[in-house]
């Protein structure tokens, strides 16, 4: 059996068509969309004392307890006992300001009045609270 060249050229040329179809992707257009524009509002230079959520950690506070003796001859000697609280760790106040969205609390200290008290407050460590109280 004989095959002639315009037949074999025909066939691969039909074979490499049908490959070619069978290969080449589908390509879609990519679908662009709208960029999405945020507006964040401009963060005031101060804050009001009133706008503000005032935050104070109590001071931490340890009992202690004096006994004092007096002398009383020809009698028993008298004892006096004392209950004091000393301050351990001072009480602290600030102001914090909170994000609506999604409930994060941010320390403020630019505030617009001078006169507001932050940090720490009330008797230092090592004094005592209030006066002795007998025991």
């Amino acid at each position: 059996m004989r095959t002639s060249f315009k037949g074999l050229s025909a066939l691969t040329l039909a074979t490499v068509t049908l490959s070619a179809c069978a290969v080449v992707p589908v390509v879609e257009e990519p679908v662009i969309q709208e960029p999405v524009i945020v507006e964040i509002p401009p963060a005031p230079t101060c804050y009001e004392v009133t706008a503000l959520q005032r935050v104070e950690i109590p001071a931490e506070t340890k009992t202690v307890v004096g006994i004092s003796l007096i002398e009383n001859p020809p009698y028993d000697p008298i004892e006096q006992r004392t209950e004091q609280e000393i301050v351990i760790k001072q009480a602290e106040v600030f102001y914090v300001i909170t994000d609506e969205a999604t409930g994060n609390q941010t320390e403020v200290t630019n505030f617009c009045s001078a006169d507001v008290e932050v940090g720490p407050i009330g008797p230092a460590p090592g004094e005592a609270l209030g006066a002795p109280t007998s025991g």
